[in-house]
């Protein structure tokens, strides 16, 4: 049973990427919390040393970094972490939030690459510090946070080959990175204080997105109106991206973008598709697979 235990733990790490796992994160409604018993991490399956993975944050930076370099080959040139950081453009929403991310990430990685630095996992927290350039470093965050940081620059990264515009991508982004500082319980750098954003929408539910080629709407003179059935009508449980081609081009609106159903002509735009055509991307064929049904034939 051990060695089936640790075969399914290094299948994940492997192939797990694509599969529909459950996201636990810890939330407090009281502030005094029961004592809960644990086993002697000797005796867990699959864990070693009282010590975090570093690979996965570690890879994430330097993907970051690559892509960051490729945008504007000068744009670290000569500079140390901190002076890169500060380097970073800020002109969009995105931007601000991969900054703020990368800051992060900084953190972890001279914590763990740094002859003085700290890193190890207890009482439910990856904690890393070092004492660098005359500056105490901190970052106490759970192992989910951590993931979140790893997702967050895999979402960035990934969306340059994907149809989704600009303000999709932002939205997105930034319900990741709200999550990632609900996980942060300590941050300490040479600014001391890690930016939050305002959200354009209440909740974007980045777990999982319901794709609709087929919506039904009218149009009036300034305004969208979406049909959606009441079974459907709640965002949160569905999160519905509906995929408008119009003569413009392709419009990707998520649901959390329309009020009662109505989104304003004005703001059609921002929802234009990153391709700039009605064509999606070849992959996507699979997601928007529909066999014709015939009537009197059974199923089978």
């Amino acid at each position: 049973m051990k060695f089936l235990q640790e075969l399914v733990t290094t299948s994940r790490r492997a192939v797990g990427q694509h599969w529909q796992v459950p996201e636990y994160r810890q939330i407090e409604l009281y502030t005094k919390r029961k004592k809960l018993a644990f086993r002697d991490e000797s005796a867990a399956p699959g864990i070693g040393e009282n010590r975090p993975e570093v690979f996965g944050p570690l890879n994430a930076l330097m993907l970051l970094e690559t892509h960051l370099d490729s945008a504007d080959p000068e744009l670290f040139e000569g500079k140390d972490s901190w002076a890169k950081y500060l380097a970073l453009p800020r002109q969009s929403a995105t931007e601000k939030l991969v900054a703020e991310v990368y800051r992060s990430l900084r953190i972890f990685r001279i914590a763990a690459t740094h002859a003085q630095g700290r890193l190890e996992a207890r009482d439910g927290l990856i904690r890393a510090a070092c004492n660098f350039k005359r500056c105490a470093l901190a970052l106490n965050i759970t192992p989910a946070g951590l993931n979140l940081l790893e997702s967050f620059v895999f979402c960035y990264l990934d969306s340059f080959s994907q149809p989704y515009g600009e303000a999709y991508v932002e939205a997105l982004l930034t319900q990741y990175f709200t999550d990632i500082v609900g996980e942060i319980h300590k941050f300490a750098d040479e600014d001391r204080v890690l930016y939050q954003f305002r959200p354009k929408f209440a909740w974007f539910n980045r777990h999982f997105r319901l794709d609709c080629d087929n919506p039904r709407y009218s149009v009036d003179a300034d305004a969208f109106q979406f049909e959606i059935g009441a079974p459907y009508a709640d965002p949160v449980r569905y999160p519905i991206d509906f995929f408008l081609p119009l003569d413009e081009g392709l419009h990707i609106i998520p649901v959390e973008a329309l009020k009662d159903g109505r989104l304003a002509a004005s703001e059609l735009p921002r929802w234009r598709a990153r391709s700039g055509n009605d064509e999606l991307p070849a992959h996507f064929r699979m997601r928007f697979g529909r066999e014709l049904m015939v009537v009197g034939l059974p199923m089978t």
